[in-house]
């Protein structure tokens, strides 16, 4: 008999599904916006529960916090900006939608405040999994290009994982990029965690925040250190365009894990993705005013792709791209 269930559980009247073990164990997923990954709670010794995902607790904060956040969400058909909300692409050129009040670019694409419907279910002892997907049907002059995203999330407890796959429905080739957008949350402030990083490179910003398609070395966090009071707003890459990945001792890129931790006292996050061609080679990390969550963004590439085009997926119809991330927490010794 399965340990798993999963539940019908809406905030308000959003949507969301709760992925449940035995135990109180759970991960929701908010289905009616955008598919975020919205809560991981964990039960404690004490009896009490352990929240490690920050996400949206009560239908007012979807819809006042959701479109500067988009907590939790996948970033699809692009993450990150597009420099003035618009782009060429193939000599034509395209009008985006400016959806951010403090700057003036289009941002995360366009999958994450909408409604995605349960696919199916199915479980074990040993974990559950969950797939739910949408059509984007490109009836949008400034992206003609539809296509679908199915999400496959996989809960045991004491880990997840995603795996995002899109198809080109259209008939002409999609130019695409993805990342996904979940806040991190130990219960403290993160002034007071380890984060560890890979050797990164990161990619240097103009004044208006879009990427120069200049990088530097980036060694801050490469072997842990205290976060402290920084204030992160960067993106980290494992590669430079055209230039080697700089992960270390790989020689199949196939099989590339680059993985982010957290540390507190108590618990050690792990935070993974699979790096390699054409899957997710950059590390967006953003730490929020209040200091009690960090977004670790697994990402194809740095934002504005569709416009300068490094590591920008290009999808023949028909055809389908596979990408997966995840975490895993245990209790420190």
């Amino acid at each position: 008999m399965s340990k798993f269930k999963i539940i019908s559980r809406p905030i308000s009247t959003v949507e969301c599904f709760v992925l449940q073990r035995d135990d109180g164990a759970e991960f929701e997923i908010l289905s009616g916006y955008g598919a975020g990954l919205n809560a991981w709670r964990i039960p404690g010794a004490n009896g009490l529960m352990s929240d490690l995902l920050f996400g949206y607790r009560e239908g007012d904060d979807i819809y006042k916090m959701g479109p500067d956040t988009n907590a939790g969400c996948r970033l699809a058909p692009f993450p990150g900006r597009v420099a003035y909300a618009k782009f060429n692409w193939n000599g034509n050129d395209y009008q985006l939608v400016n959806n951010v009040s403090w700057a003036p670019h289009a941002l995360h694409g366009f999958l994450q405040n909408k409604e995605w419907k349960l696919l199916s279910f199915e479980s074990d002892d040993e974990k559950c999994t969950a797939t739910f997907g949408i059509d984007w049907p490109g009836a949008f002059t400034g992206f003609p290009f539809p296509f679908r995203a199915v999400n496959k999330v996989t809960f045991s407890g004491e880990s997840y994982s995603v795996e995002s796959t899109v198809t080109n429905i259209g008939p002409k080739d999609l130019p695409y990029s993805e990342g996904w957008h979940p806040y991190y949350t130990l219960g403290e402030k993160i002034n007071n965690l380890v984060m560890t990083l890979p050797e990164t490179y990161l990619a240097v910003l103009d004044k208006a925040d879009i990427p120069t398609g200049e990088f530097k070395l980036d060694t801050r966090f490469v072997g842990g250190r205290l976060i402290n009071d920084e204030f992160i707003n960067d993106c980290f890459c494992l590669n430079q365009g055209e230039n080697p990945f700089v992960l270390k001792n790989k020689k199949n890129f196939e099989n590339i894990l680059a993985v982010t931790e957290l540390k507190s006292d108590s618990k050690t996050l792990r935070i993974w993705q699979k790096a390699g061609e054409e899957q997710y080679n950059a590390i967006q990390i953003y730490t929020p005013p209040d200091r009690m969550s960090i977004a670790i963004e697994p990402m194809t590439a740095e934002p504005d792709t569709l416009n300068h085009h490094r590591d920008l997926i290009v999808i023949r119809p028909g055809e389908s791209r596979t990408f997966t991330f995840g975490a895993t927490v245990e209790k420190n010794a």
